[in-house]
Protein backbone atom coordinates (compact mmCIF):
# COMPACT_ATOMS: atom_id res chain seq x y z
CA UNK A 1 0.00 0.00 0.00
CA UNK A 2 1.38 3.25 -0.71
CA UNK A 3 2.61 6.05 1.61
CA UNK A 4 1.50 9.59 1.08
CA UNK A 5 3.61 12.13 2.43
CA UNK A 6 2.48 15.51 3.49
CA UNK A 7 4.37 18.34 4.69
CA UNK A 8 2.50 21.15 7.34
CA UNK A 9 3.54 23.78 4.48
CA UNK A 10 0.68 21.52 2.53
CA UNK A 11 3.28 20.04 -0.01
CA UNK A 12 1.89 16.09 -0.26
CA UNK A 13 2.39 13.47 -2.74
CA UNK A 14 1.02 10.36 -2.90
CA UNK A 15 3.55 8.30 -2.54
CA UNK A 16 7.21 8.36 -0.25
CA UNK A 17 8.79 6.79 -3.60
CA UNK A 18 7.45 11.06 -5.14
CA UNK A 19 8.20 12.69 -2.18
CA UNK A 20 11.98 11.50 -2.40
CA UNK A 21 12.18 11.99 -6.07
CA UNK A 22 11.13 15.75 -5.80
CA UNK A 23 13.74 16.04 -2.62
CA UNK A 24 16.50 13.96 -4.48
CA UNK A 25 15.88 16.05 -7.80
CA UNK A 26 16.36 19.15 -5.72
CA UNK A 27 19.43 18.06 -4.16
CA UNK A 28 20.54 17.45 -7.97
CA UNK A 29 19.85 21.06 -8.79
CA UNK A 30 22.30 22.31 -6.67
CA UNK A 31 26.14 21.88 -6.62
CA UNK A 32 28.02 21.24 -3.42
CA UNK A 33 28.32 24.46 -1.38
CA UNK A 34 25.53 26.04 -2.93
CA UNK A 35 22.83 28.32 -1.16
CA UNK A 36 19.03 26.59 -1.66
CA UNK A 37 17.75 30.06 -2.65
CA UNK A 38 14.54 29.59 -4.51
CA UNK A 39 11.70 30.50 -2.33
CA UNK A 40 9.43 26.93 -2.90
CA UNK A 41 12.45 24.76 -2.00
CA UNK A 42 13.32 26.30 0.85
CA UNK A 43 9.89 26.51 2.21
CA UNK A 44 9.55 22.41 1.42
CA UNK A 45 12.91 21.86 3.29
CA UNK A 46 11.57 23.89 6.32
CA UNK A 47 8.30 21.75 6.44
CA UNK A 48 10.59 18.71 5.72
CA UNK A 49 12.65 19.54 8.64
CA UNK A 50 9.42 20.16 11.01
CA UNK A 51 8.02 16.67 9.93
CA UNK A 52 11.54 15.25 11.02
CA UNK A 53 11.60 16.88 14.12
CA UNK A 54 8.10 16.00 15.27
CA UNK A 55 9.32 12.47 14.70
CA UNK A 56 12.40 13.08 17.63
CA UNK A 57 11.34 11.35 21.02
CA UNK A 58 10.08 14.52 23.50
CA UNK A 59 13.52 16.32 24.85
CA UNK A 60 15.97 15.42 21.73
CA UNK A 61 17.40 17.71 20.19
CA UNK A 62 16.00 18.92 16.71
CA UNK A 63 17.45 20.35 13.41
CA UNK A 64 15.69 23.10 13.23
CA UNK A 65 17.69 24.01 16.13
CA UNK A 66 17.73 28.07 16.92
CA UNK A 67 15.59 29.17 14.14
CA UNK A 68 16.42 28.41 10.48
CA UNK A 69 18.32 30.77 8.45
CA UNK A 70 19.14 29.01 5.02
CA UNK A 71 20.14 25.34 3.81
CA UNK A 72 22.76 24.34 1.35
CA UNK A 73 24.36 21.46 -0.44
CA UNK A 74 27.36 20.02 1.49
CA UNK A 75 29.99 16.81 1.26
CA UNK A 76 28.59 14.08 4.34
CA UNK A 77 31.27 12.24 5.74
CA UNK A 78 31.18 9.14 7.50
CA UNK A 79 32.99 6.27 8.40
CA UNK A 80 33.62 4.11 4.94
CA UNK A 81 30.88 6.58 2.88
CA UNK A 82 30.72 9.68 1.60
CA UNK A 83 27.40 11.49 0.10
CA UNK A 84 26.06 15.04 -0.84
CA UNK A 85 23.26 15.89 1.25
CA UNK A 86 21.13 18.96 2.79
CA UNK A 87 22.32 21.34 5.65
CA UNK A 88 20.54 23.61 7.81
CA UNK A 89 22.44 26.59 9.12
CA UNK A 90 20.96 28.36 12.01
CA UNK A 91 20.26 31.65 12.69
CA UNK A 92 23.24 31.50 15.68
CA UNK A 93 25.58 30.54 12.93
CA UNK A 94 25.56 26.71 13.39
CA UNK A 95 24.92 24.17 10.79
CA UNK A 96 23.90 20.61 10.79
CA UNK A 97 23.26 18.05 8.11
CA UNK A 98 19.98 16.26 7.84
CA UNK A 99 18.66 13.07 6.02
CA UNK A 100 15.43 13.63 3.69
CA UNK A 101 15.23 10.30 3.13
CA UNK A 102 14.63 9.79 6.42
CA UNK A 103 12.51 12.84 6.86
CA UNK A 104 10.35 11.35 4.45
CA UNK A 105 10.06 7.73 5.69
CA UNK A 106 9.85 8.57 9.15
CA UNK A 107 12.97 7.47 10.63
CA UNK A 108 14.38 10.39 12.17
CA UNK A 109 13.52 9.40 15.42
CA UNK A 110 15.90 5.69 14.86
CA UNK A 111 18.58 7.15 13.62
CA UNK A 112 18.85 10.37 16.04
CA UNK A 113 22.17 9.92 18.11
Amino acid sequence: MAKPVQLPNGRQWRTQTEALRHFKEMLGRHGRGDRVSDAQDHADLVALLQRYDALLPLGAETKCGSGISHFSKELNVGEGWVSDGFHVHHVDGTSIDFSYIDAVTGKASQTHE
